[in-house]
């Protein structure tokens, strides 16, 4: 039989009492993981769109730059008067 817990008012079995606990931890951790994973799927979709918005003026001004360390980022800032318009949101948003 659970031992009881003394509380002020009331008496109840400490088996109850810890997995009421680890209840709440295990529903805050799944709330924190769903929102991770929400906020990467819409950064991921961003993303996506950033490139797909960006692709043509990509191959014509950059194809030669060497991605990472933001240098793709730059070369279409670099060009940016002569980037599409839907491109130029992208970039513009990202400053």
């Amino acid at each position: 039989m659970p031992r009881l817990i003394s509380t002020p008012g009331r008496a109840r079995p400490a088996l109850f009492h810890a997995s009421d606990a680890l209840v709440r931890a295990c529903l805050v951790a799944a709330l924190v993981i769903a929102a991770l994973a929400v906020s990467l799927s819409l950064a991921s979709a961003q993303d996506s769109a950033a490139r797909e918005a960006c692709k043509p003026d990509y191959q014509k001004f950059c194809s030669n730059v060497t991605p990472g360390g933001g240098r793709i980022k730059k070369c279409l800032a670099d060009n940016f008067a002569s980037l599409s318009d839907a491109c130029k949101q992208v970039v513009g948003a990202a400053k």
